[in-house]
C-alpha cells in the first residue's frame, strides 16, 4: 500500500434545485401521460410514469450540472486523513 491512504471530503447537495427538478419531472410526466396515453392497464401507466419521470430527472440533472452551470452536487474539498 505504497502511496495510498484514507481520504475524506465535503460534498454539497443543493436540495432546493433537486426538489424543484424532481417536482418538475413528476409534473411533466403526469402531463404527458394524461395527454398522450389512453386506455391502458394500470400497471402500464405506472411503468410509463416511472420511466418518464426517471428519464426527465436524469436529463434535467445533467443539464443543470453541465450545461447551465448550476450544479446540484458539488465536491468542495478532498483531503487526506493520514
Amino acid at each position: 500500500m505504497f502511496g495510498s491512504g484514507v481520504y475524506a471530503g465535503w460534498i454539497v447537495v443543493d436540495l432546493r434545485a433537486l426538489l424543484a427538478l424532481a417536482l418538475l419531472a413528476v409534473g411533466v410526466s403526469l402531463l404527458l401521460l394524461g395527454l398522450l396515453v389512453r386506455k391502458r392497464a394500470w400497471h402500464e401507466y405506472v411503468t410509463l410514469f416511472v420511466a418518464l419521470s426517471s428519464i426527465l430527472l436524469i436529463a434535467g440533472f445533467f443539464l443543470l450540472q453541465t450545461g447551465l452551470h448550476h450544479p446540484v452536487i458539488v465536491e468542495r474539498d478532498f483531503f487526506p486523513l493520514r
